[in-house]
């Protein structure tokens, strides 16, 4: 702590880390979210800059075409690539897009767009600051001292769930700090990826009086949209032409609450609608607490560091430099800020690239919702596993609005029926963000991959009505599109076109290809995502389709260089220096069957796995920094360390967990795309995930404990896991000796209790108790009442090996 400064508020249940590394962007800055709000808050601390989204806010920037119709060259294409003629195929594509009415510029999907820019300007100077964050509470602080010695600071809430910011200005003398609201900043990011610039399309209005009020309003027509941001200080304030400013008086009596309300709802801005101002600080932490504390206290990790370090650049240069004890605090602090990013990024919507975050009008990839990847292995990889569900379904909200334009997908790029989910989306759901070296066209595993995710939930919490109509019709038109776009070629089933994310076989020039590994393995997930969705419903009625769509598909193959294959036609070459690791999605959940038991082909192919996850490990560790490094793309290592996991190799897990943790966490706790560069949620909900299996495995029958625990995590402890079949691992501990768990099938979830019991797989032999008593099986009947189970490892004497 500084000398001078506040110290850290007594009372509050969990760590508050402190920075002292100035914000001077808005990627460096602190963060607040309430799941639809966010506010960012950057900026020297006597002119702090605090940037305000809200989670609908996408700007009607750019085209909204339909898919391309590629009919004219559907066949050209197909048979070129079958041929293993990639150049041609690629010409014959753009031949057809051309024909569509598609020109050369890449059409980016619209940015999640900045609302509003509320500055506060505080006379004195700065002799010193420093900024805390509390990831329980959803607080965060600018702290400072001005040159006379006066204390000062700013802290911020989001009250979960609304649509306001609340920030309480703090002075111990007498002080007047002036609010400017205006819809500055868009300063650009840390790197370009060509998104255009949407300021152009919004315009300001401003008003004064009782409140500021600015309306950002963007486009016109049936895509405009427009952004209300009220700010309530209790004081006047007066437009004046690009901006409403106001005073506010400090000292040191009570902190100075100010309300900023987001909304995109109405134009009514009465009193009422901006809401009442809380009476003192202590309240807004009260109710929060109460609000938050549920998900953000869910699932606690402790990893027994010895260390309560909470200074971030010290504790991250301790870990930096290799010693274990910073690493475990570094891995437990990751944890506890990753799934608080991701809870107070997650509202009617799930987190987009940036969760709900914005400081510019040219946002990296448009921080739209990329779901090749990014969506599923980054911000929502932890939802289910580290004990919020509930908040996968969000992935809902923004999926099933769209289903016509995922039927028109299918039509016009493939000439099938059902339903072709695109890579990338925000406000519609149309498949028109491609190029050359990224033909997105042609990945087709969204779909499944959507329907996994809404299995998984169902699985956990065994709510059986989260698979409404909507759900089944999308299912039916995911399984609709397997059975009609993919043409019959010598009886199997050809994936073709085929673009495996987002890599090119090794020697081609171009991505497009046959049989992506990864295609293949969401069809067959599909099918038993599916199953589970239709038992839900006691509806089987897609069973039979699926088991015959499955018979025609490709086998996994082993490549020339002992990998599993990212493509199953053997004439395209292997890729490993490649951030994506694709084709290990058959271990990314219930792990595929084709890699399941004592069989030969089994283990076969679990080698190949193996074989990738550390190639995929040695090729990023010849350069482990952001590009020109290898450093490159946070849910890539997510995708390697879930791998290593399943297949029990704890080293590489740790690996992966230990590069997500040190290189991609910034001292202000928010997360980067790539090594220390690019604000990105990726690893925010990444690595809880990786964790999470690292110590649980499950399936609908059997629970793996502690699969991947590494030697440098000799004891520790986790709370609220949850695992398929409906089960809550309220609290799981392990040291050199044994382990513990305490396990319970959540109300409602007995249907999916398995008839024989729910089978434990340990990672090595142990005597069991089970409610304190010695048992011999490794089969738990486990119902609503917590059932206490307890390990102690056996030597290799006495377990007869």
């Amino acid at each position: 702590m500084m000398n001078g400064l506040p110290p850290a508020t007594p009372g509050r249940q969990g760590p508050v880390f402190v920075t002292a590394t100035n914000a001077g962007t808005w990627e460096e800055g602190l963060i607040v979210g309430s799941g639809r709000v966010g506010a960012v808050a950057y900026g020297p601390a006597d002119a702090i800059t605090i940037s305000f989204a809200h989670e609908n806010y996408f700007l009607p920037v750019n085209p909204r075409p339909d898919a391309p119709d590629l009919a004219p060259v559907r066949r050209r294409l197909r048979d070129a690539l079958l041929s293993g003629d990639a150049d041609t195929a690629s010409a014959a594509l753009s031949h057809g897009v051309r024909a569509s009415g598609y020109g050369d510029d890449l059409i980016w999907t619209d940015p999640l767009g900045l609302c509003a820019t509320l500055t506060i300007r505080t006379p004195g100077g700065v002799s010193e600051s420093q900024r805390t964050v509390d990831p329980l509470l959803g607080e965060v602080a600018i702290e400072w001292t001005d040159l006379d010695l006066g204390r000062h600071a700013l802290r911020l809430i989001a009250p979960y769930g609304s649509e306001s910011v609340l920030l309480a200005l703090e002075a111990d003398c007498e002080s007047t700090s002036i609010l400017e609201l205006g819809l500055g900043a868009g300063a650009p990011t840390s790197f370009d990826t060509g998104v255009p610039d949407a300021s152009a399309v919004v315009n300001a209005s401003f008003e004064g009086g009782a409140r500021g009020i600015l309306f950002a309003d963007a486009g016109d027509g049936p895509t405009a949209i427009r952004a209300a941001v009220t700010a309530v200080t209790e004081t006047t304030w007066q437009a004046d032409g690009g901006l409403a400013h106001s005073g506010v008086p400090t000292g040191p009596e009570v902190p100075r609450v100010i309300r900023v309300d987001i909304t995109l709802a109405s134009d009514d801005l009465s009193a009422e609608a901006a809401g009442d101002m809380p009476t003192s600080w202590d309240d807004v932490r009260n109710e929060q607490r109460e609000a938050l504390y549920p998900l953000t206290g869910a699932s606690m990790l402790d990893l027994q560091s010895g260390s309560s370090e909470t200074r971030t650049e010290e504790l991250w240069a301790t870990a930096r430099a290799g010693d274990e004890s910073a690493r475990r605090r570094v891995v437990e602090a990751a944890y506890l800020s990753g799934r608080a990013n991701i809870i107070a990024s997650t509202g009617e919507l799930p987190p987009t690239l940036q969760g709900v975050w914005q400081g510019t009008w040219r946002p990296a990839w448009s921080a739209d919702y990329t779901l090749n990847g990014n969506v599923q292995n980054g911000a929502m990889a932890g939802m289910t596993t580290t004990g919020t569900p509930e908040l996968a379904l969000s992935l809902l909200n923004l999926v099933l609005p769209h289903l016509d334009d995922y039927r028109d997908n299918a039509r016009l790029v493939f000439g099938a029926e059902g339903m072709l989910l695109p890579s990338r989306m925000s406000t519609h759901g149309r498949a028109n963000h491609f190029a050359e070296q990224y033909p997105h066209l042609f990945w087709t595993g969204c779909g499944g991959w959507v329907l996994r995710i809404v299995a998984d939930a169902l699985t956990t919490t065994g709510d059986r009505s989260i698979v409404d109509d909507r759900v089944w019709e999308m299912a039916e038109g995911v399984l609709r599109f397997a059975e009609t776009a993919f043409p019959k070629v010598g009886g199997v089933r050809r994936i073709v076109p085929s673009y495996s994310p987002e890599n090119t076989p090794g020697k081609a020039r171009v991505p497009l290809a046959t049989d992506a590994t990864i295609d293949v393995a969401i069809l067959r997930d599909s099918a038993r995502a599916t199953k589970l969705l239709g038992r839900a419903r006691d509806d089987d009625s897609l069973d039979a389709r699926w088991s015959h769509v499955l018979r025609q598909l490709p086998a996994y193959r082993v490549a020339g260089d002992g990998t599993l294959a990212e493509w199953l036609d053997p004439q395209w070459n292997e890729n490993i220096a490649h951030r994506h690791a694709s084709q290990l999605y058959p271990l990314w959940y219930e792990i595929d069957p084709a890699f399941d038991g004592d069989g030969e082909e089994a283990a076969r192919l679990r080698a190949a796995a193996s074989e990738t996850v550390r190639n995929k490990i040695a090729w990023r560790a010849e350069a482990p920094t952001a590009p020109p490094g290898r450093m490159e793309m946070a849910f890539g290592l997510v995708q390697v360390g879930l791998a290593a996991a399943a297949l029990g190799d704890a080293a590489a897990a740790e690996t992966c967990v230990n590069w997500l943790a040190i290189d991609h966490w910034s001292p202000t706790l928010t997360t980067t795309h790539d090594a220390g560069r690019i604000f990105n949620l990726d690893a925010s909900g990444g690595l809880p995930a990786l964790v999470a299996a690292m110590l649980l495995g499950s399936t609908t029958e059997s629970l793996s404990v502690l699969p991947a625990v590494p030697t440098a995590w000799p004891r520790g402890s986790v709370t609220g896991l949850r695992a398929r079949g409906g089960l809550a691992v309220d609290h799981l501990s392990w040291d050199t000796q044994g382990a513990s768990f305490t396990v319970r099938r959540l109300p409602g979830a007995e249907w999916l209790a398995p008839s024989a019991g729910t089978l434990v797989r340990l990672p090595r032999p142990a005597s069991i108790r089970i409610d304190g008593k010695p048992v011999t099986g490794v089969r738990l009947e486990i119902g609503e009442c917590p059932v206490h189970v307890e390990l102690e490892w056996l030597s290799v004497q006495d377990a007869g090996l």
